[in-house]
């Protein structure tokens, strides 16, 4: 019995050691796999920073390889899980987090995206927050193009048919604003079930389906989707929803109150959520708040006027080395409500030590700015129609909740 012990305890030392002096191997994977990537042979790319990833060698810097040469095949949902053990590995880092919020943004999954955010935020260094920041306040206020969201979920899915991310937000986007050419509403509806019914813990497959439900008229088939909601994943999305069917579906409305404020936790920038709160309150006889929520309605939907807001955002971020561009900032996302977005802007643009709190960052240009000069190039490689104007403000129509 001593004698198997003892060859046990040789084999794993040898394999240990084998495993420490791969070092070098994977320095030279990793020089294969950047200079692929420099010559765009993303496929090639992959499968080394995969041959890396599964080595003691993997470090912040090959799952962010890994997440590049899967954004640039349109594979977004497996980038997502690299650049996730990228942020993991070096939370201080900020490249992970702005890849996965654009990734968000193209999948319009803004609860997701804070949730996201604010870690990286907590975690990244001061002079990285702005650019977050950047990218928070663009998935709050503003959407993509209809044209580039479509054609680059298409692509995603293309790419990878189980990218069920991908797949909920081009079917809620062709729910939003259906085409000639668009599968008919019927077939939206068996699509969403489908992956519900394969992906139950999928919260946008669920809000999707029951959303799309309502709109067409069928809120007892909806309901069922809504009441068998797992209460651990009920945030804003579940209480949007409970809010509307209390209030259009169930004549509850003192419970639509309650519900819809819920919802605002999340969504304070959902007029949408204010219009129907609006409604409610008047019916149980409190006009005063009522009165509130109408006027925020007004306001909201001023401030989300692509005319007026999309110059204002361009303005101030082509001008981030000007404390004054932050207080522009701040002052939109209050007057929309995100009031701790607003907050934080505030503190990003107060200057220290007489310095410009941006003097170290790249500074942005125009609407078509990704967040710095790094991450302008890897976009445009991950989402090819970046140069046609990709953040172009647009305000939220259409989207029903």
């Amino acid at each position: 019995m001593r004698a198997w012990v003892l060859v046990l305890a040789g084999v794993v030392g040898v394999l240990l050691l084998l495993r420490l002096l791969g070092g070098e191997d994977v320095a030279r994977l990793q020089g294969r796999a950047e200079a692929a990537a420099q010559t765009s042979d993303w496929a090639t790319a992959l499968e080394l920073w995969r041959r890396i990833s599964t080595t003691v060698g993997a470090t912040s810097t090959t799952y962010l390889g890994e997440g590049r040469a899967c954004l640039a095949l349109g594979r977004a949902a497996q980038a997502e899980r690299a650049l996730r053990k990228a942020a993991a590995a070096a939370p201080s880092e900020s490249e992970a987090w702005l890849l996965l919020l654009e990734v968000m943004r193209v999948e319009d999954r803004p609860v997701d995206a804070f949730t996201l955010g604010w870690k990286a935020i907590d975690n990244v260094l001061p002079e990285a927050r702005p650019q977050l920041l950047r990218e928070l306040t663009l998935a709050a206020l503003t959407d993509l193009p209809d044209d580039l969201a479509r054609s680059t979920l298409k692509r995603w899915i293309d790419a990878d048919s189980g990218d069920v991310d991908a797949r909920v937000a081009l079917l809620r986007r062709i729910g939003a604003e259906p085409r000639a050419d668009d599968p008919d509403r019927e077939s939206r509806l068996v699509q969403l079930r489908d992956l519900l019914a394969s992906h139950p813990e999928h919260v946008d497959a669920r809000e999707a389906l029951v959303a799309a439900l309502a709109d067409a008229g069928e809120p007892e088939r909806g309901r069922k989707f809504l009441e068998t909601w797992p209460l651990e994943q009920r945030d804003g999305r579940f209480w949007r929803l409970r809010g509307r069917w209390d209030l259009e579906h169930d004549h509850r409305p003192d419970q639509a109150v309650t519900a819809l404020r819920a919802a605002l936790a999340d969504f304070p920038q959902d007029w949408r959520i204010h219009y129907r709160l609006a409604r409610a309150l008047q019916i149980v006889n409190r006009p005063e708040e009522a009165r509130r929520e109408a006027e925020t309605v007004g306001r909201i939907r001023e401030l989300l006027d692509p005319l007026t807001l999309g110059p204002k955002l361009d303005a101030a971020f082509s001008h981030f080395n000007e404390p004054a561009a932050f207080a522009t900032l701040a002052n939109l996302c209050v007057r929309a409500g995100l009031t701790r977005l607003a907050g934080v802007w505030r503190t990003a643009g107060t200057p220290a030590a007489g310095r410009s709190p941006m003097s170290q960052v790249p500074r942005l240009t125009g609407s078509q700015a990704v967040g710095s000069r790094t991450l302008a190039t890897e976009f445009q490689t991950a989402f090819p129609l970046a140069a046609q104007g990709c953040l172009e403000t647009t305000k939220r129509t259409g989207k029903k909740h």
